[in-house]
């Protein structure tokens, strides 16, 4: 077993759900509540229901790829055989990725939202697995 890749896909799952369950509640509710009188005034027009829905979508759909990349992580934890030699270079891929995550999240927040943190973590843990 390679603990740096179950940390990783530990990371990951702990990063998916707190992007799910933190994002549902503080960031789509405030950002889709319109209330008091000037509520219509206020309308933008991509504030449709298809809209929501869009962005609901990808909201979500970045914390069911982040399941995903902790799925290939902790069945490479327990299993790296199954990847046979190429588990560097799928290694090198998931770091490079990540890394990639956290740079962008600490440049657009500049460095006030917690994702560049988990994304850091997570290409460590990938490029540590390599050993």
């Amino acid at each position: 077993m390679n603990i740096w890749l179950l940390l990783g896909a530990l990371v990951l799952t702990g990063a998916a759900l707190a992007h799910s369950l933190v994002g549902e509640k503080v960031v789509l509710r405030r950002l889709y509540r319109r209330v008091g009188p000037r509520a219509e005034e206020g309308r933008r027009a991509g504030d449709d229901p298809s809209t929501r829905r869009a962005v609901r979508l990808a909201w979500h759909s970045l914390s069911i790829a982040l399941i995903g990349y902790a799925m290939l992580l902790f069945t490479a934890a327990f299993d790296q055989a199954a990847f046979g030699d190429r588990w560097a270079t799928v290694a090198q891929l998931l770091a490079t990725t990540f890394a990639g995550l956290a740079v962008l999240s600490l440049v657009i927040a500049k460095g006030r939202h917690t994702g560049w943190m988990w994304y850091a973590a997570a290409a460590a843990m990938s490029w540590l697995s390599i050993g």
